[in-house]
């Protein structure tokens, strides 16, 4: 053989080449493993927890368009001043906390992320109803993530402030002045009770929050547990792994100041704006009597001026007009009307 030896064989080679092998197949099935079901879960999460911070800021929101229900919590101090009637402009916004906790569970949770889009109507605050998100199911078992929502800390506050604090003490020497006054008003006929008030929401403050639990005994999918295995092979449990230190619950907070007055009726606007103009304090028969008396001074009720002067309500309503123009106006002894 001209002296040329043969290699030898070297076995371990042939013993890596399967280690390999193995570590490829083992590397691939936690690379699948990921793309399939981990993040794809992960993702189905993510997007309940953004709904659950939408629906805490749709919680705070509301309460610029809705009061609460003043007949179930006692109101605040401005409750008085407020006309609820069945007259068109003249109701208040009222919105319990439990219709508007129905609410947040119909506009983001029930019968949403369905290829039809769900319409908004007012019966949306009457009660849950509806699936939720078909796509809100674990990738393993096809069960619904989604257990519930809670809308909790809905009440309202004293406005946390140092300005409003001011308001209070200020509003407390404003009734020790005016307290005695409206007392002898009372006496003659005249009825303002807010006379020189402030009249501020000192409350009109809310934080709630809404609270979002999965279900996380579905993610077991009818496995024991996480990582759950059967004769050596992955059980259906491997996405409850996520729960073994998270009880699967979303907490998100929102917090707003809100007066309310878009929510408040004309009444009361007029009843503001007659807080600061004291022209009822001089609709009384007091007045009217001394009113008379003057005009003596003038020549009789007919040729005064002083007789003349006219105290009322302060009107807050929109100027009168017809066909989108305003209405023309006529004067008479400095006297000015719309001509209706």
């Amino acid at each position: 053989m001209n002296g040329i030896k043969p290699l030898p064989i070297n076995k371990s080679t042939h013993n890596q080449y399967g280690q390999a092998m193995t570590e490829f197949v083992v590397s691939v099935g936690f690379i699948f493993l990921v793309l399939f079901i981990v993040v794809p879960t992960f993702g189905k999460i993510l997007d309940i927890k953004f709904t659950n911070q939408q629906a805490a800021r749709y919680v705070a929101w509301e309460r610029t368009v809705w009061l609460q229900d003043m007949n179930a919590w006692g109101g605040n101090a401005n409750t008085g001043d407020f006309d609820i009637s069945s007259n068109e402009f003249e109701s208040v916004a009222i919105r319990s906390n439990s219709a508007l906790s129905n609410s947040v569970s119909n506009r983001f949770f029930n019968g949403q992320g369905q290829a039809v889009i769900k319409p908004i109507s007012s019966s949306d605050a009457d009660g849950a109803s509806g699936d939720v998100s078909s796509l809100w199911t674990y990738t393993q078992s096809k069960q619904s993530m989604f257990q519930s929502v809670e809308v909790m800390d809905t009440e309202e506050q004293d406005t946390p402030a140092i300005s409003y604090d001011v308001l209070r003490v200020l509003e407390t020497g404003l009734k020790t002045i005016t307290g005695p006054i409206n007392t002898l008003l009372g006496a003659v006929g005249a009825d303002n009770d807010d006379l020189m008030m402030l009249d501020y929401n000192f409350q009109g403050y809310y934080s709630p929050t809404v609270r979002t639990s999965l279900n996380t005994g579905n993610a077991k999918g009818g496995g024991n547990g996480k990582w759950d295995r059967n004769d050596g092979d992955w059980g259906g449990g491997i996405e409850d792994a996520i729960f073994q230190n998270w009880d699967g619950r979303f907490t998100a907070n929102s917090a707003i100041l809100a007066d309310g007055w878009n929510a408040q009726s004309v009444g009361y606007y007029q009843d503001r704006a007659d807080n600061f103009v004291p022209s009822t304090v001089f609709d009384n028969d007091l007045f009217d009597v001394v009113k008379t008396a003057a005009s003596l001074l003038e020549g009789g009720p007919d040729n005064s001026a002083i007789y003349k002067l006219d105290f009322g309500e302060m009107g807050v309503e929109p100027m009168p007009g017809e066909d989108g123009a305003p209405l023309d106006v006529t004067c008479d002894d400095g006297h000015c009307y719309y001509d209706e």
